[in-house]
């Protein structure tokens, strides 16, 4: 069933329909709380609070948002007033769901295992790199090259005007350009 139709009937009460909304955007909203906090309890707090908000205003919704804009819009509010309580921590992009690290490659058939091996340190240095940047800028990173939101969605989610989220963005890459280069440079 479409996002949009789930949506719909769970704004009509169907306890149903929320609870697919639910098992749909649960692990991806876990693994960008956890990413932006660091701490596994934490983001499992936030992303129940998250949803339990979601499903309080379910009311308020308004259709022509895709739902999970809106539910990580909801999910950044709770991270950005923690995060103004002075209590978040960073940590490495590494880090998965339980703790334990998370290979960003995919495997192809037409690799050997020398070119996986490249491609594993490559992103591992991107990885170092990203932790270099202030939250704000990395956060863009995630939202857009991990979570695969486009610039509007991201405006939505963090209310920054889209231009600004553009722009944002477009400083993000070229810190992270600049990183890797100088990563480079090093070697």
């Amino acid at each position: 069933m479409e996002e949009k139709e789930l949506a719909l009937r769970a704004k009509n009460g169907d306890k149903e329909a929320f609870e697919m909304l639910v098992r749909r955007y649960q692990k991806g909203l876990y693994n960008y709380i956890y990413r932006l906090t660091g701490e596994r309890e934490l983001a499992v707090d936030f992303t129940q609070e998250a949803f339990l908000r979601a499903y309080i205003s379910m009311i308020r919704y308004n259709p022509s948002y895709h739902f999970s804009t809106w539910l990580w819009r909801i999910a950044h509010n709770l991270v950005v007033d923690h995060f103004r309580k002075g209590k978040l921590n960073t940590v490495s992009l590494q880090m998965g769901e339980e703790g334990e690290e998370v290979e960003y490659d995919v495997e192809s058939r037409e690799r050997g295992p020398f070119e996986n091996q490249l491609n594993r340190e490559r992103r591992k240095i991107i990885m170092e790199a990203l932790e270099k940047l202030p939250p704000s800028l990395k956060e863009l990173i995630i939202l857009r090259h991990f979570n695969e939101l486009s610039y509007q969605e991201i405006s939505e989610v963090t209310g920054m005007p889209f231009h600004e989220v553009k722009s944002k963005l477009f400083r993000a890459r070229e810190k992270l350009r600049a990183l890797l280069e100088a990563y480079r440079e090093a070697l």
